[in-house]
């Protein structure tokens, strides 16, 4: 059970001609390449538009500015790309931009609802590009529960078409992601036996969040809590996982990992590698990833108009958070005790942000088992030791 992949794409080691020596360097765009989609999601960063019952085109990034912050950041290190949304595959030109970057050499990976996916599509995304790895998104195992939460009927059955579309395409690196939350938790089981039917190779369980759209499941108490979390990690670890032909992943923070998954992951899964990252959204402006679409704090700057070489050496979040997360002595509360520092890193700035203002804070379920008193006292002994590779 090792890291999941598409959370591991921006951790290539390696100097880049166009930076200074000792910068790091930027190796991932996230690449959100629409901001619409054409389902209702009830935890998303977006609020999707319709106009007489379907999806507005809305914004979608310009292929010929895309393709020119691809060659600009060649130089600085850039050799991968996620692709995500909103929904990637309503870009009006979806084939025609994982053509270019499979031919400006990126490494890519997607995350879709699926609905959208064809046979040709997945034909062709198999043959002719470098997308290697898919995630598909299955919130239930049954149509009445991944459509309530998806809020658009049919999004069940054409998810399911667009997986067996990949499948048969002779698609290998195939994913199910499931948003977990209250009204599903007892489908987990599930859904992963239907993706294993299905011949999917993985699946990534990731608690609903109260990010986005997500704040709203979380005032009105439909997010899990600390001990249902720990139950799932648990479930999964000691009787779901052995018993089920397909990995599984799940977002726990290292410090409260199982000895049993610590031994699959080395510890290295909470790390979300920010600091090799560039957002680009479907506005056309960079950010720091999708928060960028609420929080207008973390934009950048615009392509076509702004320089990336300027913006990864200057920006003020960019650097405060190079410098901040390579010093695990000055990590908040916990984190800056814990053994785990150098490998988490906080984990994802993103979601620190939106529940406590600051981009590094502990991870929610590390803050409540320190405050109940129940954080593994063995692995809150770090050692002090100064700055950490950047």
């Amino acid at each position: 059970m090792p890291c999941d992949p598409v959370e591991t794409s921006c951790r290539q080691p390696g100097a880049a001609p166009g930076l200074p020596e000792g910068m790091p360097p930027l190796c991932t765009f996230y690449i959100y390449l629409s901001d619409n989609c054409n389902l209702r999601c009830r935890h998303c960063w977006i609020v999707p538009r319709f106009v007489d019952g379907r999806p507005d085109p809305a914004r979608n990034l310009d292929p010929d500015l895309l393709l020119a912050a691809v060659r600009e950041a060649r130089p600085l290190g850039l050799n991968a790309a996620k692709l995500t949304g909103g929904e990637p595959m309503i870009h009006p030109r979806f084939l025609e931009v994982v053509d270019m970057l499979t031919d400006e050499g990126l490494s890519l990976t997607m995350e879709t609802n699926g609905t959208l996916m064809t046979a040709e599509a997945a034909r062709h995304i198999r043959k002719d590009t470098a997308l290697t790895f898919i995630s598909v998104s299955l919130d239930g195992a049954d149509a009445r529960t991944h459509d309530a939460f998806r809020g658009v009927a049919g999004a069940f059955d054409a998810a399911l078409r667009g997986i067996s579309h990949l499948v048969d395409a002779g698609f290998n690196g195939l994913q199910v992601i499931m948003s977990v939350h209250r009204g599903n938790r007892n489908q987990v089981e599930a859904v992963v036996k239907l993706a294993a039917e299905r011949g999917v190779k993985s699946v990534k369980l990731n608690p609903v969040t109260p990010a986005g759209r997500g704040s709203t499941m979380e005032r009105n108490d439909e997010c899990l809590d600390f001990d249902e979390q720990l139950q799932l990690a648990r479930y999964v670890d000691n009787e779901l996982g052995p018993r089920v032909p397909v990995g599984i992943y799940l977002g726990l923070p290292p410090a409260l990992q199982s000895l049993k998954r610590l031994r699959r992951t080395g510890g290295s899964c909470g790390d979300c590698g920010v600091r090799g990252i560039l957002g680009i959204l479907g506005t056309g402006h960079y950010a720091l990833c999708g928060i960028g679409t609420t929080c207008p704090e973390f934009v950048y700057g615009k392509l076509g108009q702004d320089s990336i070489r300027d913006i990864w050496l200057t920006n003020p979040t960019i650097l405060y958070l190079r410098r901040a997360l390579g010093d695990p002595d000055g990590f908040p509360e916990v984190c800056a005790k814990c053994i785990f520092a150098r490998d988490c890193r906080t984990g994802c700035v993103a979601d620190n942000y939106i529940r406590t203002g600051n981009l590094l804070a502990p991870d929610s379920l590390c803050a409540e088992a320190a405050r109940r008193g129940v954080f593994p006292p063995a692995r809150a002994q770090r050692r002090r030791g100064g700055p950490i590779n950047t």
